[in-house]
């Protein structure tokens, strides 16, 4: 019977994990980020379904197999998960798969409601040492008025910058408390005048890997701002032995040219699935 699991009880998906590629899935499972499980069989957990609250989605790992996602995962998520969707203000159910053998089961769950899917690219760093520090001097900016700072918890709770309230929700979207980033995450902004213009930073973390958020505030865009944060977490990750890990979608010329600019390679696609609640 599936059955939501406490947090306390996240532990218990660890060995689903450990063949996962997607670092959120882990990240959620380890209890670091916010996010909620649904498995197969409390007693005997082959599958589960992970909500990754910083994705506002969803990803299936384990047993593509499991009867009874198979036959009833539907009927849970008409019954149990949707209503909660709509009540978040979310009109769409996004699930990502690593495995495509998973397509059985969105298909179910999906109904008569058409489904739509298509791939995401995962970049990692590349381990060429010297093509990294090449390609990371790229990103220079000739701009004297922009400062690039840590995210240090002085930071966080003074309201120096006009818009201060950028950062916090940034960091509050990925991370229960601004505490849980501080201890497990780090990141940067680059600082305009008394405008916050640009935020890098670790969304989700594990396994010493951080995934990547990062965002350029609109007026801001195009000055290179972006690959200046960008390529100040990638060498900080360099110096203390983290990995990046940079998820976009492939339409996103911009995140793809950025990633590539701070020394990044794609390293694999999974596949995400939609369908719209209101069809």
């Amino acid at each position: 019977m599936i059955t939501e699991i406490n947090k306390h009880e996240f532990h218990k998906v660890k060995h689903l994990t450990d063949w996962c590629q997607n670092i959120e899935v882990k990240a959620v499972a380890y209890g670091l980020n916010p996010g909620r499980i649904y498995v197969d069989d409390a007693e005997n957990i082959t599958a589960a379904l992970i909500w990754i609250h910083g994705q506002s989605g969803f990803q299936l790992i384990g047993d593509s197999r499991s009867e009874p996602f198979l036959n009833e995962l539907k009927e849970y998520m008409r019954e149990r998960i949707e209503p909660e969707l709509l009540n978040l203000h979310i009109h769409a159910v996004e699930i990502g798969v690593v495995d495509e053998a998973w397509e059985d089961v969105l298909q179910h769950i999906s109904g008569k409601r058409e489904i739509s899917s298509d791939i995401q690219h995962v970049f990692k760093l590349n381990p060429n040492p010297i093509s990294y520090q090449v390609t990371l001097d790229v990103c220079a900016s000739q701009d004297e008025e922009v400062r690039i700072l840590r995210i240090e918890q002085v930071l966080l709770g003074e309201k120096r910058y006009k818009n201060s309230s950028f950062l916090k929700d940034k960091i509050s979207h990925f991370w229960t408390t601004i505490d849980d980033f501080l201890q497990h995450g780090f990141g940067y902004i680059a600082v305009h005048n008394d405008d916050i213009a640009s935020v890098c930073f670790s969304a989700f973390t594990a396994d010493q890997t951080h995934a990547v958020d990062i965002e350029t505030v609109e007026v801001y865009r195009r000055r290179n701002y972006g690959a200046m944060v960008a390529k100040a977490f990638v060498e900080e990750c360099g110096r203390v032995g983290i990995h990046p890990y940079w998820d976009c979608s492939p339409d996103n010329a911009g995140s793809i040219r950025l990633a590539q600019g701070v020394g990044m390679s794609l390293d694999f696609n999974y596949r995400v699935y939609w369908y719209d609640l209101f069809t």
